[in-house]
């Protein structure tokens, strides 16, 4: 997941995940980070000024890894639809194949230890911003009707989380057939014909 890091910040990010998904972030010190990791303190502090330093680059390389899993097949010369399906898809599988970071993400999107700076830059550079532009052109091409376009990706994240979040404490089983029905609802949810048979037939 952390490839782009040295070995030393892998295993200290590494580290870090595995212990913040089994305690809280308050009984996790720099010491235990480093007797877990097996990194010297001493060389944890030369890469990371501080804990809350890795919690901030822990949130962005978990950030940097979603993207780019859900963003794999993206840029394939497909239809729009074959694109939305994919990312979608690749959210599912990627959340359930990484539930600490999958967690983390959901915990600490909004948390007072994630520096301003680093939420505006994972919020400008993460899969969202391409994924709003796909439906951008559905718009355009009359495929889905007229939205805010990043707002309407940020609502179906939403559905897709909460999804997940179901499986994750045991409430419901994501066959394929769930995952399949969940994210074609979500197409359906703003496909223009979709809303034009609904509206003919209330008229």
């Amino acid at each position: 997941m952390f490839e782009k890091y040295t070995t030393v910040q892998k295993s200290v990010l590494d580290a870090t995940l595995r212990m913040i998904s089994q305690k809280e972030l308050q009984a996790t010190s720099m010491s235990v980070i480093s007797k877990e990791s097996g990194i010297p303190i001493g060389s944890i502090y030369n890469n990371f000024g501080s804990k809350e330093d890795i919690i901030n680059e822990l949130f962005k390389g978990i950030a940097d890894f979603y993207t780019d899993s859900l963003l794999n097949g993206f840029y394939d010369e497909v239809s729009i639809q074959e694109r939305f399906l994919r990312v979608w898809d690749n959210l599912v599988r990627v959340s359930l194949n990484n539930l600490p970071a999958f967690q983390f993400l959901e915990q600490y999107s909004f948390s007072p230890y994630i520096y301003d700076e680093t939420k505006q830059t994972v919020y400008d550079n993460n899969w969202c911003r391409p994924m709003a532009e796909l439906y951008k052109q559905a718009m355009e091409q009359q495929l889905f009707i007229d939205s805010p376009p990043r707002l309407t990706v940020q609502m179906h994240y939403g559905m897709m989380v909460y999804l997940i979040k179901s499986q994750l404490y045991n409430n419901n089983k994501l066959t394929e057939e769930v995952i399949d029905i969940a994210i074609h609802s979500c197409w359906n949810s703003v496909s223009k014909d979709k809303w034009s048979v609904n509206l003919t037939a209330k008229v």
